[in-house]
């Protein structure tokens, strides 16, 4: 099949293309200005890319099918043209993913607000080391795999990241509406992405769409701790496992320990008293929930028992990049570089840092880049998300909005609380780190869901 991708360079595009690529198929695609990683990545592949929009183009290649990305709008040259022509078929990612690639599977679809990047790559990897040869589709950069997607055997689970955001502009469903889960994982919901959906109620009610497509012999496994999962949750036509601390869940999250290199936890099933402990290599009570969300929809796939699954390699699980990424460390200084843009991400990603490096010194720097963050409506929220840091450099909006961010006053309130911040552009930003003595153990850490212009890159170049 010739496949041609619009928007081929966005992190889910780019990685399907290439899983398309290996499988046979003649791939390429276009955007504008493409951008890395991904843009090397698909390179490396040979896949070609266009850096341009042609209508003249696509006749020309004469594809079977276009995929078109979520981010390209009408008035874009190759979508007008396929509108007009009706010549060449076309469906947005997520309907070509489910129709081509997931197909009959066991599909384990993993969504929420925060998270999903992290519990989707660790549920693949404890399935991979179970045995299983799962396929996957990850919206990052996974350490312990040589690229975000795999096609697996194809009797075997596919492991998918669901994201809340739209499928494109001509469907305007959630990604996840498409992925038709047999094991779905709800981490958390939250507000988010306030340039589609209106309030809370608009994204519980499209969790709640999702929540309907679960078959009656299927599973949903979720963060109990949540009230807005709860208010969803649980229903009538499928059974639900509630995760986390609270006393009121089926599997309690217990003896919590933070060490130098990794975390311990117990997991107690409440209705018969087993225990499985855990040593993980992250950090964070919040990722002590994802791990036991990810064992226990793994445990479901292998066996259907929740807790039947070999965590042996846990503490060897290295990550993706971009969360809580390593940039730096030794006896004085650690650069981290993580993808946290939300408040609510910011804040447990910092609480996190202080658990893990008690006693040190946290500067952190961060980019308001999401549509989310560069809006006002977090502005507010922000000035709790911060508290676990001694010093705040906050970067300009990445793309100003109707009503934008404003950081000069986001910089004044958490003055107010007694935290030291100020409102600078990525220049002053990267001035004001390389000047600073690092006398004390410090943590600087990059908060962006993008590359900060690439000031952690400059930073660690300058370091040495």
């Amino acid at each position: 099949m010739k496949i041609y991708f619009i928007g081929i360079c966005g992190t889910a595009m780019g990685n399907v293309a290439i899983m398309l690529s290996k499988l046979g198929h003649g791939v390429c695609g276009s955007d504008s200005k493409p951008y890395q990683p991904m843009a090397g990545l698909l390179e490396a592949n040979n896949l070609e890319i266009y850096d341009s929009f042609s209508a003249a183009r696509i006749e020309y290649l004469n594809p079977d099918v276009v995929i078109v990305g979520n981010a390209i709008p009408r008035g874009n040259e190759e979508v007008e043209w396929l509108l007009s022509t009706k010549k060449i078929p076309y469906c947005s990612l997520p309907e070509f993913i489910h129709r081509e690639i997931i197909k009959k599977r066991l599909s384990i679809v993993i969504t929420g607000t925060h998270g999903k990047t992290t519990t989707t790559t660790l549920t693949s990897f404890i399935l991979e080391k179970n045995g299983l040869n799962p396929g996957y589709m990850i919206g990052g950069v996974p350490l312990d795999f040589s690229s975000g997607s795999h096609i697996g055997d194809e009797n075997g689970p596919f492991i998918i990241e669901g994201d809340e955001y739209d499928s494109a502009f001509f469907d305007k469903r959630s990604k996840f509406i498409h992925y038709a889960p047999d094991i779905l994982v709800i981490g958390n919901i939250e507000f988010d992405h306030g340039d589609i959906f209106r309030d809370i109620q608009d994204i519980k009610k499209s969790f709640s769409y999702l929540v309907r497509v679960v078959p009656s012999n299927g599973c949903i496994v979720a963060n109990g701790d949540d009230p807005n999962i709860r208010s969803i949750l649980p229903v009538n036509w499928t059974k639900s496992i509630f995760v986390g601390e609270n006393d009121d869940n089926d599997y309690l999250l217990r003896n919590f320990v933070v060490n130098d290199s990794f975390t311990t936890f117990e997991i107690v099933e409440k209705k018969s008293g087993r225990k499985m402990q855990i040593a993980s290599s992250l950090f964070g009570k919040y990722n002590a929930r994802n791990t036991m969300m990810s064992i226990i929809a793994s445990g479901l796939a292998i066996s259907g028992d929740p807790l039947g699954t070999d965590i042996r390699w846990l503490p060897d699980f290295k990550g993706i990049k971009k969360r809580q990424e390593v940039l730096v460390s030794n006896e004085k200084l650690t650069v981290i570089d993580d993808f946290a843009h939300h408040p609510t991400a910011i804040k447990v990603t910092l609480e996190s840092l202080r658990q893990k490096y008690p006693g040190h010194r946290i500067i952190t720097c961060f980019e308001p880049r999401s549509n989310t963050a560069c809006s006002n409506v977090f502005q507010n929220e922000f000035i709790g998300a911060f508290d676990e840091s001694d010093h705040v450099f906050i970067a300009n909006v990445f793309k100003s909005r109707e009503t934008t961010l404003d950081t000069a006053r986001l910089s004044e309130d958490l003055n107010k609380t007694g935290i030291s911040a100020r409102a600078l552009n990525n220049e002053e930003i990267l001035s004001a780190l390389t000047e600073m003595k690092f006398t004390e153990a410090t943590v600087v850490a990059f908060l962006s869901n993008g590359n900060f212009g690439n000031i952690p890159k400059k930073f660690v170049e300058i370091l040495g």
